[in-house]
């Protein structure tokens, strides 16, 4: 088996207002839940069909599960985005390219623990706002926002356009 080289990676002005936006959200998921807990009914929706529409309740307490979720999965990608040796590469990893491709790599898992802490954040606050009668649910475009921001990491895997100078 093929051995990646072990780099470190300098983050970016970028890679650390990702991570910063991302803190922000997980610290602002749990702000929410814990400023509504008290506010909301016993019963409420914990579950949503395709179109938004909530079709299963459960006890108010199971808010805390999606946040220790949210939790999880932000630990988690933080953790895996400081090890891009670990990954796999649609191109093989030489000394010439390992600082774009790990660079790429580590910008990608950051983009996926932003967009998935958005995704969560809307869940929870819709559930909350479903739970208090301010909405009806999660709204018929949350399926198709879902897709869109599932994809959106991906886009940073895509090679470069480096202009090639051609020598005659």
């Amino acid at each position: 088996m093929n051995q990646k080289p072990v780099v470190k990676i300098t983050s970016t002005p970028l890679d650390r207002c990702l991570d910063g936006i991302s803190l922000f959200l997980l610290i602002a998921f749990f702000g929410i839940t814990v400023f509504y807990y008290a506010s909301l009914p016993e019963t409420i929706p914990t579950h949503f069909n395709a179109v938004g529409e909530p079709d299963a309740y459960g006890h108010k307490a199971s808010l805390f599960l999606l946040a220790g979720i949210a939790l999880l999965i932000f630990l988690l990608l933080r953790y895996f985005q400081t090890k891009p040796h670990l990954y796999n590469y649609p191109t093989t990893i030489t000394e010439e390219n390992t600082q774009e491709q790990y660079t790429k790599a580590m910008r990608m898992m950051r983009v996926l623990n932003l967009t998935t802490l958005v995704i969560l954040f809307y869940l929870q606050f819709q559930t909350i706002q479903t739970a208090l009668g301010n909405a009806a649910g999660l709204g018929s475009y949350f399926i198709i926002f879902v897709i869109i921001s599932g994809l959106l990491p991906l886009l940073f895997l895509l090679p470069s356009k480096k202009k090639q100078r051609i020598v005659k």
